[in-house]
């Protein structure tokens, strides 16, 4: 991977200076910077020197040609990460004709990503416009060949995007005149605001669907129905649901789990105790569930549905008992795990992994070890398969010497299969309790066994340069960065976002420039309001580093 060049270090003026000088509240230009600076910073403050004056007085016509004459020619000397700071303060002062230049200039060398620059139009030049007005732009931009369009945007965007970038769709396409959005794309969007417990959102898009003659299947209702459950929602999951039935979808543990999951979350324990009797009832009332079959009001759907033979008794059991830990009920669970051992029921590991998490919890360590050793003795589950679930869970209690601890009683005795996940819990806890020796020997140690339970990971790495970076010793996080990208592991935007704000706390903000540059033309930053955050921290830093607010620069 090659970053973008930059001046030697004894060359170097810190970026955010020439924000200081060129965004300044002074009226006069500040004095011609010196000789010294490479052409690439010379030409960068030529052009924040005329968007300065621009972000007083938009119409500026000596500015405007002065701007464009250095747009028009060397072009070279500006990187990726540099336009974008060009395209963003020109579509704040409405400059909208230039800032479409700068993004056909940017498609042409290829440098970034044809999601970025869309997200470019979405959220920069075209953000108060309907998705057909960023289509046109779009094509504009383009030309005859479009290959990407709003549909694959709101696709990569329902996969990567976060909770901000999902609600902006959404709000997007409810403004109307959204003609080119495809079916795949509205699936894709009730999906992940469904992920992001926006269920009546969610439930919008749907109606949106209907709206415009297009089918929703099944699938689309069920994560509906399933986030309703876990907001607790359970009038608008019994409509839903309702619906299910209607299509005649196959309902099988996962919707009555998830009603179970609901209810108990949510502490109506009475109900989900009846649920669950139904469940394991021998002779249930025989209601149909049958694609046509009319449902009673005023009865929850879930009560009137036929059972029999749907749900295995075990995994009505293990549903069940899995909800009372999610919601804490440690003594019912405790009860209803011995009735299934009276009855035969041999429970999967994830039960004994609930139970021993939601011990450790609740801070009943000494209990959920005590658990842990009888199922030793027993011999009925696999010693690391439940062990790991007690080490992953004293890990989440910053109780990373006891986790270790039982970690190498089990690797001595039993062995461990795939540690790596452990071994990485056991990694961050030590980070998190502040115990940078601890972890990086134990990290050492772990590089050292030979794989004996496992090789450290793109996890472990980062992992450990986040540590450094949150400790405040970038010049480590840089180290294992490059060693990484050595080893030709897989980087990703969260550990660029991490190496540039750790580089920013150190001062070193024209080297977090330089990575941010990298980060855009590698393709790991998606879209440009993540962009602006990664921003904004290079531009937020301390008063001592000699920096300003980015704030006050945006409100020049």
């Amino acid at each position: 991977m090659k970053l973008c060049s930059s001046p030697p270090l004894h060359l170097r003026r810190p970026f955010s200076s020439l924000f200081s000088a060129y965004f300044s509240t002074e009226i006069n230009p500040p004095p011609f910077p010196s000789p010294s600076l490479s052409p690439h910073f010379l030409y960068l403050q030529s052009v924040l020197d005329q968007i300065k004056l621009l972000s007083r007085n938009p119409n500026n016509y000596s500015s405007l040609t002065i701007l464009d004459s250095l747009l028009a020619k060397n072009t070279h000397l500006l990187d990726s990460a540099t336009f974008l700071v060009l395209i963003d303060y020109l579509s704040q002062i409405k400059k909208l004709g230039r800032s479409k230049t700068i993004i056909s200039h940017l498609k042409s060398r290829g440098c970034v990503s044809d999601s970025f620059l869309y997200s470019l139009l979405f959220d920069f030049l075209v953000k108060d416009g309907t998705i057909n007005d960023v289509e046109n732009v779009w094509a504009e931009i383009c030309g005859s060949v479009k290959i990407f369009n709003f549909s694959n945007y709101v696709i990569l965007v329902c996969k990567f995007g976060g909770v901000d970038e999902i609600k902006d769709v959404y709000e997007r396409i409810l403004m109307g005149s959204a003609s080119v959005l495809e079916r795949q794309s509205y699936v894709a969007l009730s999906g992940a605001l469904c992920t992001v417990n926006e269920g009546l959102l969610a439930k919008s898009i749907v109606k949106e669907m209907y709206e415009k003659g297009m089918a929703v299947d099944g699938w689309t209702y069920f994560l509906m129905f399933q986030c309703f459950c876990r907001n607790g929602d359970f009038d608008e999951a019994d409509l839903v649901l309702r619906k299910l039935v209607k299509n005649g979808f196959v309902f099988d543990i996962c919707i009555y789990g998830s009603f179970l999951h609901g209810l108990c979350k949510s502490g109506k324990l009475r109900e989900a105790y009846k649920l669950f009797q139904k469940l394991i009832k021998k002779d249930p009332v025989r209601v149909s569930n049958e694609k046509g079959v009319v449902l009673k009001e005023g009865r929850r759907a879930i009560f009137q549905l036929n059972c029999e033979g749907v749900v295995p008794e075990m995994m009505a059991y293990e549903s069940y008992f899995r909800a009372l830990c999610s919601a804490g009920k440690l003594d019912e669970a405790e009860l209803l795990l011995k009735k299934m051992m009276r009855g035969r029921i041999l429970p999967e590991i994830c039960v004994y992994g609930s139970f021993v998490k939601a011990l450790i919890r609740a801070g009943r360590d000494k209990d959920a070890m005590k658990f842990f050793n009888v199922q030793k003795k027993k011999g009925l589950v696999r010693v690391d398969e439940i062990g790991r679930h007690v080490i992953i869970g004293l890990c989440e209690k910053g109780k990373a010497d006891d986790a270790l601890r039982v970690f190498e009683e089990i690797v001595m005795v039993n062995g461990f299969v795939g540690g790596s996940d452990v071994c990485n819990s056991i990694l961050d806890s030590y980070w998190k309790e502040n115990r940078v020796v601890e972890a990086e020997l134990f990290f050492e140690r772990w590089r050292l066994n030979k794989g004996k339970y496992g090789r450290p990971n793109v996890m472990s790495y980062t992992i450990m340069l986040n540590g450094y970076c949150s400790h405040n010793d970038v010049s480590k996080a840089l180290v294992v960065f490059d060693e990484m990208l050595k080893s030709k592991m897989v980087v990703n935007g969260a550990l660029y976002e991490s190496l540039i704000r750790g580089l920013c706390d150190s001062g070193l903000v024209n080297e977090a420039f330089r990575y941010l540059n990298d980060m855009i033309e590698n393709g790991h930053l998606l879209f440009c309001k993540r962009w602006r955050a990664l921003f904004q921290s290079i531009m937020s830093m301390d008063e001592h580093h000699g920096l300003i607010s980015f704030e006050a620069v945006k409100t020049l």
